[in-house]
C-alpha cells in the first residue's frame, strides 16, 4: 500500500473503534451485555493493534516517492 492508502486505513480503522467505543459506552452497566462488552472490548483492541502497525508502515513510506508515482 502507499501512504494514502495507509492513511485511509487508520482513518477507517479508528472511525470504527469510535462507533464500538459508544456501543460499549452505552451497554457496559448491563449485566445482560457483560459478555458482549468482553467481546467488543477485544475487537478494539485487535483494532488498535492494526492501528499501530498501520502507523508503524506509514512513517516507513517515502511520501516524497509516494507522491511522484501518484503524479505519472
Amino acid at each position: 500500500m502507499n501512504g494514502m492508502d495507509w492513511v485511509e486505513f487508520i482513518r477507517k480503522t479508528e472511525d470504527k473503534m469510535y462507533h464500538l467505543h459508544r456501543a460499549i459506552d452505552g451497554i457496559c452497566n448491563e449485566p445482560d451485555y457483560k459478555e458482549s462488552v468482553a467481546a467488543l472490548t477485544e475487537v478494539v483492541r485487535d483494532y488498535q493493534v492494526l492501528v499501530e502497525k498501520a502507523k508503524d508502515e506509514l512513517r516507513g513510506v517515502d511520501l516524497r516517492r509516494d507522491r511522484e508515482n501518484r503524479e505519472r
